[in-house]
């Protein structure tokens, strides 16, 4: 019994392993996120400032203007600052992307028709 908790235990590698020094945190929570707040709105609003000039530039192939610039200037220091675990010194930090799940449902599943309010005729 003590074999098969040992062969079907996982092990979570979606929490890393490397600690930092708690000074770190300390200066992450008190320096890096406001900062990265104030990049955020900075960048928002840089983002709807050029936003005519990007609907120009987005006219000839490949028109991916907006894709690419709210990524830089608005994508990428909020996902530094709100997303980024507490500690974690990545930048620019790559968020992951969430798990999608389909679901079927089956073809010959029974509908329910409301009744009708109408009267047939005989």
């Amino acid at each position: 019994m003590l074999l098969s908790v040992i062969g079907y235990a996982n092990v979570s590698y979606s929490q890393s392993t490397v600690q930092s020094d708690p000074g770190f945190y300390l200066l992450d929570v008190l320096l890096y996120r406001p900062v990265g707040l104030v990049a955020t709105i900075a960048g928002t609003s840089a983002f709807v400032a050029i936003s005519p000039l990007l609907g120009l530039a987005s006219i000839p192939e490949p028109h991916d203007a907006f894709q690419r610039t709210a990524g830089i200037l608005v994508l990428a220091p909020a996902a530094y600052t709100f997303i980024r675990p507490i500690g974690d010194r990545d930048f620019p930090y790559i968020a992951p992307l969430p798990k999608r799940t389909l679901s079927v449902t089956p073809k010959n599943t029974p509908t329910v028709q409301p009744p009708s309010s109408t009267i047939q005729p005989k």
